[in-house]
C-alpha cells in the first residue's frame, strides 16, 4: 500500500525548543493547482519549498492552503505562504479568530510565548465540505479537541485519513491525541469516534508521517481507552 497518485507526503526535519522533531504537511494535485494542507513553522517557508521541490512540486504552483488549525507547527509560515503564492487560505469557523490574529493563540502563554503572523482566512470551514483532487475527492472532518476548529482530511475513494493531529503515529503506529498537547481530550476522543465511522486503509499523520492503519487499528484504540 502507498499514497495514491497526487498526494504527497512531506517531512520536515526542525528544532522546537529543546526537541528535534518531524513535522508532515500534505500536498495534493488537484484541477486547480497545487493544494496544501499546512505549511510548517515559522521561517520555514524555504523548508516547505524544499521538499516539494523533491517530490518534483513547486510551491509557486499553490492555489490554495487548507489549514487544519491554528498551532504554530502548523500554520506558522501561512503569512509568507500567502504572500508568494497569492493562495486561497480555507480552515474552520472556530479556529479562524486565532489564525487572523484577533485571539492569542490557544496554546500561547508566558511560559511558553507563541505567535503567527495573522492572515485572512478566505473560506470558513464547518465540516463536511469537499475538494476535487486528482486523487478523488477529499472531505474535510470536524475533529475538535486538540483545537475547537481542528479538521482532519478524508479520501473516500483511497479510504486514505490524513489526521493532522487527531491521531498520531510517534512509533509507526496509528496512537490517539496527545494528552499534553490536547486540551479537551473527551472531545478529542469523541472525534476519534468520528473518524471510526469511515473506512480507512491507511494514513498521515503531522506527527508520525504515513502509516498503513486504519478504521481496525483506530476501534481498537477507542476499545482499549
Amino acid at each position: 500500500m502507498a499514497l495514491p497518485n497526487g498526494v504527497y507526503d512531506l517531512p520536515i526535519d526542525v528544532s522546537l525548543g529543546d526537541r528535534e522533531m518531524t513535522l508532515t504537511p500534505t500536498a495534493v494535485e488537484t484541477p486547480r493547482g497545487l493544494l496544501l494542507l499546512d505549511v510548517g513553522m515559522p521561517d520555514g517557508i524555504d523548508d516547505l519549498a524544499g521538499v516539494l521541490d523533491g517530490e518534483g512540486l513547486d510551491l509557486d504552483d499553490t492555489w490554495a492552503v487548507v489549514l487544519t488549525h491554528q498551532d504554530i507547527d502548523h500554520a506558522g509560515c501561512l503569512a509568507a505562504v500567502v504572500e508568494r503564492t497569492d493562495a486561497v487560505v480555507f480552515a474552520h469557523e472556530a479556529d479562524a479568530p486565532y489564525i487572523e490574529g484577533e485571539k492569542e493563540l490557544l496554546k500561547s502563554s508566558e511560559e511558553r510565548p507563541m505567535a503567527i503572523d495573522p492572515t485572512s482566512i478566505d473560506v470558513r470551514l464547518t465540516g463536511g465540505e469537499a475538494f476535487a483532487t486528482d486523487a478523488g475527492p477529499m472531505e474535510i472532518i470536524h475533529t475538535p479537541g486538540h483545537t475547537p476548529g481542528h479538521v482532519s482530511c478524508y479520501f473516500p475513494e483511497e479510504e486514505l485519513l490524513i489526521t493532522a493531529d487527531a491521531l498520531n503515529a510517534p512509533e509507526g503506529e496509528l496512537v490517539g491525541p496527545r494528552e499534553g498537547a490536547t486540551p479537551e481530550m473527551e472531545t478529542a476522543w469523541e472525534s476519534v469516534e468520528t473518524i471510526a465511522t469511515h473506512d480507512i486503509d491507511h494514513a498521515v499523520c503531522f506527527h508520525g508521517g504515513y502509516v498503513e492503519d486504519g478504521t481496525e487499528r483506530i476501534e481498537a484504540l477507542l476499545a482499549d481507552r
